[in-house]
């Protein structure tokens, strides 16, 4: 099964940023115009699967993005959204943080009623997560260090003027 995200990254429409690590492009069905979308390089179907080091190039990306929307469009705001997984609207089989550039009366509506949810019911939930998030929240994972290139060493002295002026007599 190919992944038409990763078809795109190739074919490279609308790229307006590339690194070793993500891509910035232009959504294809954009929900405003400016529409962007950080993307990581290598395939993966959510944010969980994503190397830590990578999600913060995105999110950097993201604030950056965001400044230049401001900047050239003139955008009064921005929505940084990610859809992680199918019950969250994640559409494409790939991680993509979207940013969207805001202006007045632009029809977009990303607001949603508050529950009403007891104190009770917050002790509850506080609870069942506080044991998984104190083992995973916090713990960054680091990239791994590139070899460097192994270089054989070359002969003192030769071809070195230097050398001659070291050994010489006064």
């Amino acid at each position: 099964m190919t992944c038409s995200i990763c078809d795109a990254i190739s074919k490279r429409d609308g790229v307006l940023f590339e690194d070793d690590k993500i891509v910035v492009m232009l959504a294809q069905n954009p929900a405003a115009t400016g529409h962007m979308m950080i993307l990581p390089k290598s395939h993966a179907p959510i944010i969980e699967k994503v190397p830590d080091f990578v999600v913060d190039s995105m999110f950097v990306a993201a604030n950056k993005a965001s400044f230049s929307l401001f900047e050239s469009l003139g955008a009064l705001g921005t929505n940084v959204l990610l859809q992680n997984g199918p019950a969250a609207g994640q559409s494409e089989n790939h991680v993509i943080l979207h940013v969207i550039p805001r202006f007045e009366n632009d029809g977009l509506s990303f607001e949603w009623k508050p529950r009403q949810v007891s104190e009770d019911q917050l002790k509850s939930i506080a609870g069942q997560l506080s044991g998984a998030a104190s083992r995973t929240v916090g713990i960054i994972e680091k990239e791994k260090p590139k070899p460097l290139e192994e270089k054989k060493p070359e002969e003192v002295g030769k071809g070195d003027w230097r050398e001659k002026y070291l050994r010489r007599i006064p």
